[in-house]
């Protein structure tokens, strides 16, 4: 299993992937644009192969928008967590980078990932009420 700490924002996100062990087996920032998501899934899937994708858990911050479909379309589980998990690990300093959030992320998925729940996609005919009446 992997653990894929992503943190979203609006022009770039920083992703950290840890292994069982706790290893870092992955790191990358990338543009929140569609080749830069394609970069993500891209990465994610050489560190899982492509039969395994499921045992990518991706932690993120948010429960929609460009990032969540683009790992949903790409196979890639997907766990939000509420943002005061994270605030709550960080260190005493305090101190607040992009990166430490993706690794604080991913350390909150291998250390809590029984009590993750799994986001679980709109079906086809909801999605496409929501684009009829947002």
């Amino acid at each position: 299993m992997w653990y894929a700490g992503i943190d979203w924002a609006d022009e770039k996100h920083d992703l950290m992937v840890l292994d069982d062990a706790g290893h870092q087996v992955g790191k990358r920032q990338v543009k929140h644009t569609v080749e830069g998501l394609k970069e993500l899934t891209d990465l994610l899937q050489s560190i899982s192969g492509p039969h395994r994708k499921t045992e990518v858990a991706c932690i993120v911050e948010t429960n929609h928008g460009l990032l969540i479909t683009a790992l949903l379309e790409a196979g890639f589980p997907v766990y939000p967590v509420n943002p005061n998990t994270i605030d709550r690990r960080r260190s005493a300093s305090g101190a607040k980078t992009d990166s430490i959030d993706a690794y604080l992320l991913a350390k909150v998925g291998r250390a809590d990932f029984a009590d993750l729940r799994r986001l679980t996609p709109d079906s086809p005919i909801i999605a496409e009420r929501k684009r009829i009446d947002p």
